[in-house]
């Protein structure tokens, strides 16, 4: 072990380069969604659906994916199970949550496009409702 406190083992480098890089997409991906559910909002009447399916969201949420999958990986394999089972369980945790979120946004898309804000509001879903003891 290197006894130069300013030098990083490879390991700590690799995760923080992927931890960056998933953070800056994911805001990238953020400002984008937002862009166009505010685009949507202001065009609400020549426009019917929330247009997310576009080359720039699929890219920047397609990147956020692959550098989330790389940092879980880089961050498995810390604890010295081979670098090709970190590998594969980062691709077994990530991809399918990655798909099944993007799917869901989807959903709630459509959701705010019939009903407006109210449909996804979760924190009032139940408050015209009594709670039974």
């Amino acid at each position: 072990m290197n006894s130069d406190p300013l030098v990083l083992p490879a390991i700590s480098t690799a995760i923080l380069i992927t931890t960056f890089f998933a953070i800056a997409l994911g805001f990238i991906f953020k400002d984008m969604l937002e862009y166009q559910v505010a685009r949507w909002d202001a065009y609400r009447d020549t426009q019917d659906t929330i247009e997310y399916k576009n080359p720039h969201l699929i890219a920047a949420y397609l990147g956020l994916t692959v550098f989330l999958t790389l940092f879980v990986g880089e961050c498995l394999s810390v604890f010295e199970i081979g670098r090709l089972l970190s590998a594969v369980l980062a691709v077994v945790v990530v991809i399918p949550t990655s798909l099944l979120i993007w799917f869901q946004l989807g959903e709630m898309l459509k959701l705010l496009v019939s009903g407006g804000s109210e449909a996804i509001d979760i924190d009032s879903y139940w408050a015209g409702q009594e709670v039974k003891k």
